[in-house]
């Protein structure tokens, strides 16, 4: 009985993509952190409710997504192909983690944010999900839905959604969500193409590709730079932490300049893009704590 349970909280636990929606629910904290550098009790109730609405819109894509999961061999083992947890099941969790994230959201900082959120899964899962099966760039728009969850945190402690901070901030991570892609689409484009998916790989060589998600690199790392040109970022020591990282991050992904590197070495370009990005969350959440300490 025990193991029984352990293994359907085991497979829960895939439907959601615990480990991914995690960290983006981590750029919604540090959304609200570099608003109000206060911590709270409010700031982690919101963290919480952008962790159950990033794990609703998981949950819903892999609902949408079953018939072609089925087919490639990198998804065929998740929880709704693979048996562990039906369709139905997987509807009910997906709704009660969206009207939880919702009510916990709209309880500890008004509607403004929580219709945010709404508005994120909208777009993840009423156009991304289906332009995935329309056009090979369909990326470039879905990439919005990285650069929400900030603007859910910052809304939520106070700010407004057009304040220059975190439009910049927005910026950076909806940069940054496309090289990701990028490289999935590096290693697993014929994989896409048998599944009926538009890839890259049918439209540009890798060489190309690889040339393709450097550039996009490079912009990331500009944006992210942005940050500190715009006095987002405004200790002297973490703007050189971020400035001397992010040439080492440059140098790393010139290897894409190398014909199937990226093939190559997927899972290493995608940790390091992972820790770079995480960085910068913790640089412009350490960069508010000085802040707040110096002005106190």
């Amino acid at each position: 009985m025990r193991t029984n349970l352990r293994n359907k909280f085991r497979s829960y636990l895939e439907l959601s993509k615990f480990k991914i929606m995690v960290p983006v629910s981590l750029t919604g904290f540090t959304g609200y952190f570099i608003f109000d550098s206060h911590i709270s009790l409010k700031i982690f109730i919101v963290t919480t409710g952008i962790l159950f609405l990033a794990i609703s819109a998981s949950a819903l894509n892999q609902i949408q997504e079953v018939e072609i999961d089925r087919i490639m061999n990198r998804t065929k083992i998740r929880p709704i192909p693979s048996g562990k947890i039906s369709i139905q099941q997987a509807m009910v969790f997906s709704i009660l983690m969206l009207l939880t994230g919702t009510l916990i959201i709209v309880a500890v900082s008004g509607s403004p944010a929580a219709i945010i959120g709404l508005v994120t899964i909208i777009w993840y899962n009423g156009i991304y999900t289906y332009s995935k099966r329309i056009t090979a760039f369909a990326v470039v728009p879905g990439a919005l839905t990285g650069a929400l969850p900030p603007l859910i945190g910052w809304v939520a402690a106070g700010g407004g959604i057009w304040d220059r901070s975190i439009l910049f901030v927005e910026f950076l991570f909806f940069i940054g969500q496309v090289p990701h892609f990028w490289l999935l689409i590096l290693k697993y484009g014929e994989e896409y193409e048998e599944a009926g998916i538009p890839s890259l790989t049918r439209i540009l060589s890798r060489t190309q590709i690889n040339r393709l998600t450097f550039s996009w690199v490079v912009t990331s790392v500009v944006a992210a730079l942005f940050l500190c040109q715009f006095e987002i970022i405004r200790t002297e020591y973490i703007i050189a932490i971020l400035f001397i990282v992010s040439l080492i991050i440059i140098w790393q992904f010139s290897g894409l300049l190398k014909i199937d590197a990226a093939k190559r070495s997927f899972r290493k370009y995608s940790v390091l893009l992972d820790l770079y990005f995480l960085l910068v969350l913790l640089l412009l959440i350490s960069d508010r704590l000085v802040y707040a300490i110096h002005v106190r």
